[in-house]
């Protein structure tokens, strides 16, 4: 099992679709000072569920909608695994692990925001996608 590709929407820095590969063996994230460079690694733990929002650098889950010249509702972040091994027990050659982060502000709380987790296509409550991504990481000593 490896970690294929991250793909971002409007996350942090990223205020398009990107797509950064990773190709089996060893890779390598370079670029000057404020390129987004630490931005992947804060995607890669946003993903894999942590709660606390100063875990990836931030005040509040919903900074991490892109902020730029045209002002995101949400953000999503999704990491490919290659699972032709199949140490993610999971009958699936590829797994895709999502998270999301949308704005829904009410009257009462104008910072409102719901926190969406999805296992390839299949949306699953917070507790549920945090057993399988520990069952993931116990599958294995490291994800790339």
């Amino acid at each position: 099992m490896y970690l294929k590709e991250i793909a971002l929407e409007n996350f942090k820095s990223f205020g398009t679709k990107v797509r950064i590969p990773f190709l089996p063996g060893f890779t390598a994230i370079t670029g000057p000072n404020g390129s987004g460079k630490s931005n992947i690694a804060d995607a890669i733990l946003f993903v894999l569920g942590v709660r606390s929002p100063k875990m990836v650098r931030a005040e509040r889950l919903s900074d991490l909608i892109y902020k730029g010249e045209k002002n995101a509702n949400y953000c999503k972040v999704s990491l490919i695994f290659d699972n032709s091994s199949r140490e993610i027990p999971l009958d699936s050659d590829e797994i895709v692990l999502t998270r999301k982060i949308k704005l829904a502000p009410t009257k009462d709380n104008p910072e409102n925001y719901y926190s969406y987790f999805y296992i390839t296509t299949e949306r699953l409550y917070s507790p549920i996608y945090t057993s399988v991504v520990r069952t993931t990481a116990n599958a294995t000593t490291s994800i790339a």
